[in-house]
Formats: structure tokens, sequence, C-alpha cells
């Protein structure tokens, strides 16, 4: 297992005990879910499940009958699954070890507090030009992303580093390349959802007392004053989606919901998410 790898599966297991702690995030989420599954919605993957806190499988599993995980720690999905009670479901597919970015292994060849050289860069958005193909999970009918993005992205800040001249080169690559699997795997009359971060009680000491109701204007500033994770401003990325050919062909609707807070242990994370209809999907309203 790579060093990328390794650090994904200690944090899993550290969030193993989290599990009471995810509970109003986990009802947000799978409302989100339900939401972006049409009347005749049989199969749902998603996407970096890691230990499955995110999601209520009983409810998630009465509206659909197929499920696809997907993740680089296997454990951690049969912790998750076990810990559910479907660590036996047949209706379960499981996808792992799966590197949904094919550039796991060449990140980790690089530290950066030492010298990044051109040829590892190269490689790395060649190989996000060519991303693996999973067949093997096949076209859904909701595909989500919950917490993924920014893994990936933080991913690229502790191998390149964020003072590295191609830093967002490389960002803004594999952002792009994350939408761009989420349609793959998506089939035609499909839904795909995303779910991300935009800010931690970290840099945003307010998120620790702040209402609900106020969120979304505390979010509003924080972000005017560029206090937000690396690519996931929901502005810029709601103008990727609508100015990128690639992602704007496929696309009829994106709608943005309301943001929301998620505590992970000791650190509050506001959330938000993304519901993207593809090719005239006609679901429920955020």
């Amino acid at each position: 297992m790579d060093r990328l790898s390794q650090e994904q599966s200690r944090r899993n297991v550290e969030a193993d005990t989290a599990w009471a702690l995810y509970e109003p995030h986990r009802v947000r989420v799978t409302r989100l879910l339900l939401a972006a599954r049409s009347p005749s919605a049989k199969r749902l993957c998603l996407l970096g499940a890691g230990n499955l806190n995110d999601f209520d499988l009983v409810v998630l599993m009465s509206a659909f009958s197929e499920l696809v995980v997907v993740d680089v720690d296997a454990e951690s999905l049969q912790r998750g699954l076990t810990r559910q009670g479907f660590a036996c479901d047949e209706r379960i597919q499981l996808v792992a070890p799966a590197d949904v970015t094919g550039i796991f292994t060449d990140l980790s060849l690089m530290l950066p507090d030492q010298p990044v050289s051109d040829v590892l860069v190269e490689r790395c958005l060649a190989a996000i030009q060519h991303p693996p193909r999973m067949s093997e999970i096949g076209p859904c009918d909701v595909v989500a992303s919950v917490g993924l993005l920014t893994q990936l992205i933080e991913s690229v800040v502790k191998s390149i580093g964020e003072s590295h001249p191609r830093f967002w080169e490389v960002v803004a690559a594999v952002r792009l390349q994350h939408l761009l699997l989420l349609l793959e795997l998506t089939q035609a009359d499909g839904n795909a959802v995303l779910v991300t971060e935009v800010v931690s009680s970290d840099s945003c000491i307010a998120l620790r007392s702040v209402n609900e109701s106020d969120l979304k204007s505390l979010l509003t500033k924080e972000i005017s004053a560029r206090n937000f994770f690396t690519g996931t401003n929901p502005a810029a990325l709601h103008q990727l989606l609508q100015t990128e050919p690639r992602l704007a062909s496929q696309l009829t609707r994106i709608e943005f919901s309301s943001p929301w807070l998620w505590q992970f242990i000791a650190r509050i994370y506001a959330v938000y998410g993304v519901l993207l209809w593809k090719n005239g999907s006609n679901v429920a309203r955020l």
C-alpha cells in the first residue's frame, strides 16, 4: 500500500469511533441521495465510501436494489458494512482497493518538503488525462462522491505542495477528472451527487457556534475572504460545471443544496451538496 493509501486507511480507523457524531451529517447525505433517485432507479454507487459513516444503509437499501461501494481501503468498507448489518448482503458489490485517480502511486513518490521533478508532475498530468477504466462498476442510476474530492486534492497538497508552480494545474486536473468520472459512471437518465467540505473550524472558529440558519451568510463572508479549501469554492465549481464543455454538454440541470455542519471528532466542517441531472432526468428538488 502506498503512502497516501496508508494515510487514508489510518483516518478511516480513526473515524470508526465517530459513528454517533456523524448522525446529522449522515441524515443530510442520505436525504440528498434519495432526492437524486428517480422512481425507476435501482443502482446506487458510492465513490470513496470509506467506513460508510456518511450513509444510512438501512434507508438506502430500502430505496435501491443494488449498491456499489468503491474505496482505496477494502478493510474500511468491510468494517462499515459489518457495523450496519450488511456484511453478507449479496446486493452489495465491493470495488476495492480502487484508486479512482490512477495517480496515488506517483503522488506517493513525492514529498512537498523535497524538490518535485517536472517529470513526475508530467507523469501525473498524463495519467489524469487517461484515468483507470472502472468497467466493473458499469452505469448506475445514482453515483455519489461524499467527502472524496477534498481527499483527492489533499493528496496533491501533501505530495506536490502548494508552493509548487504547477500545484494548481494538477489540482484543477484532478477536480475535473473526478467530475467527469462521476458523470461517466452515471447512466444517461441518472443523477450524480457531489458532497464536499468548503471550510473547517481550524480556520473558521465561528463554525463551532453558528446556527445552521446563519451558516450560508457566514460562508459567503468566509469565501469573500478567500477562506475555503482549495478547489471547493461553490461559485467556482458552479462556473466550471457550466462552462467546461465536457461537463456542460452532459448536464441539463445543476442544483446546489443549502450548507450544513458536519462534526468529525474534534473538527467541524461546513459542507454542501451538488445534484447533477444528466440528460434530462427528472427528480425531486432539494
